[in-house]
């Protein structure tokens, strides 16, 4: 699985999360633990674990989960 800097993110139902901003290597396999994806809207940065990837391309990545907006 490979996780790049700056790839789009959505959640199951399509919704975008934001993109790719920082990813977290196990120090002694280098295998991905988890990965921040920063949210525009939120000016926050959310973190994910490679579990709740449900599908990944060269373009996106589609969670697992469904993210509802708070607004």
């Amino acid at each position: 699985m490979k996780i790049v800097y700056g790839t789009d993110v959505e959640d199951k139902k399509g919704n975008k999360v934001g993109q790719v901003n920082h990813v977290i290597r196990d120090t002694w396999t280098g295998a991905v633990r988890k990965f921040g994806v920063w949210q525009d809207s939120d000016n926050k940065a959310v973190m994910f674990s490679p579990d709740d990837i449900e599908n990944i391309t060269e373009e996106k990545i589609v969670l697992g989960l469904d993210l509802e907006s708070k607004e």
